[in-house]
This record gives structure tokens, C-alpha cells and sequence, in this order.
């Protein structure tokens, strides 16, 4: 199918009917393959998804798609092609399904486990000492003076990269409620630090890795 031509299954998926479950299926096959180029592309591994056979895979990822694809269709704009707003909905359901599996056997951090101190070798001595120095503040009021929670979101997205969804999985909770208490924690954070003298700059200094 031309790409004109797919420019109007947005029209006839809305008409319903009939016609709109045509345009379904067209649309779910554009998926399909969308899918199946995306993960070799990526070079994703089969078992990284727990899946042995790349066409089922692109499948299930399809099926997801055109659910959400209908469920929210009412919001496409037109802004960009009908095709390019439907494949990034299916590619972004594949990345963060590889993120979830990825981060699934890593635990979150427990109260009192030690978190990584970030080292740049490139540091002279002083600018090494007011790096340590920043730090030690920041590990004492992480492990003093946030909440369990708070100390779960910041360390696992800050130190273990972790993607907001996978936090809210662990943590049985929503990605709002996950970005909430990540937000009051990089409050109190700042709060802690600028009461001690040093500048946000300094503070991220601290958190940055090389």
C-alpha cells in the first residue's frame, strides 16, 4: 500500500463499521511489520522479551498497538503523517517493554545499601576533594533524610538508570505517583544542599558521570 493511501485509514478507522474494521486489519498489518523492523534494527535479542520467534513477537507487539492506536485516536492531529503517529506508538511500546524486562531482576536499593560514589580520573586533587565533599552531603541526606520511598525513586533513577515505568512497577504504584515523590526528593535535595553552602551546579556536578 502506497503511503497516500494510508493516510487514509485514519478516515475510514473512524467510520467504523465494515469499513473501519478493513482499515483495521490494513492498519495492524503496517504494525506488524513496522514492529518486526524495529527490533532488527535495534538488533534486540529474541530472549531479551522471553520470545522465540520473531513474527509472534512483532504480532503481540501489533495487537498492543492497534488497541492503544484505537483507544486514542480521537487525539491524532494531523501534525504528522497518520503512519509515523501509529509506528512510533508500537516502537515505543517495544522499548519500554525491553527497558521493563531489562530492569526486572534488579532489586531497588535497601536502606542502608552503600550507593556508588562517582568518580571522574580526569579530577585534579581540589577539584577531587570538592567533589567528595558535595558527595558526602548528598549520601547523608539520601540515606537520612528522605523516605524510603523517595531514596527507592531517586537512587534507582539517578544511579541505576532506571525508566520512570519500571519504578512504578516495582513500587506497585502509577508513573505520577513515581515522578511525585522523585520531585520532593530532588526538593528536599536542593534544600539540603543550598542550606550547606553549595550551588545547584555544584550538585549536579556531583551526579555526573563521565
Amino acid at each position: 500500500m502506497v503511503e497516500g493511501g494510508a493516510e487514509h485509514l485514519v478516515t475510514r478507522l473512524l467510520a467504523g463499521g465494515p469499513e473501519g474494521d478493513a482499515a483495521a486489519r490494513e492498519l495492524h498489518d503496517l504494525l506488524v511489520r513496522a514492529a518486526l523492523a524495529h527490533l532488527v534494527h535495534q538488533g534486540y535479542s529474541l530472549e531479551a522479551f522471553g520470545a522465540d520467534d520473531p513474527e509472534a513477537l512483532a504480532e503481540d507487539f501489533a495487537q498492543e498497538a492497534l488497541a492503544t492506536i484505537l483507544r486514542q485516536l480521537h487525539t491524532f492531529r494531523g501534525q504528522s503523517r497518520f503512519t509515523t503517529w501509529a509506528y512510533r506508538i508500537v516502537i515505543n511500546l517495544i522499548s519500554d517493554e525491553f527497558r521493563r524486562r531489562a530492569w526486572r531482576r534488579r532489586p531497588l536499593p535497601t536502606e542502608h545499601e552503600a550507593l556508588p560514589h562517582p568518580v571522574d580520573p580526569a579530577d585534579d586533587p581540589v577539584a577531587a576533594a570538592e567533589r567528595d565533599e558535595v558527595w558526602g552531603l548528598i549520601a547523608r541526606v539520601i540515606r537520612e533524610e528522605l523516605t524510603p520511598r523517595q531514596r527507592q525513586v531517586l537512587v534507582g533513577r539517578f544511579f541505576q538508570d532506571k525508566p520512570l515505568v519500571v519504578l512504578a512497577e516495582e513500587l506497585n504504584t502509577s508513573k505520577d505517583a513515581v515522578y511525585k515523590l522523585l520531585h520532593d526528593a530532588r526538593k528536599r535535595l536542593k534544600r539540603a544542599l543550598l542550606a550547606h553552602g553549595f550551588t545547584e551546579a555544584e550538585a549536579l556536578a556531583a551526579f555526573e558521570r563521565r
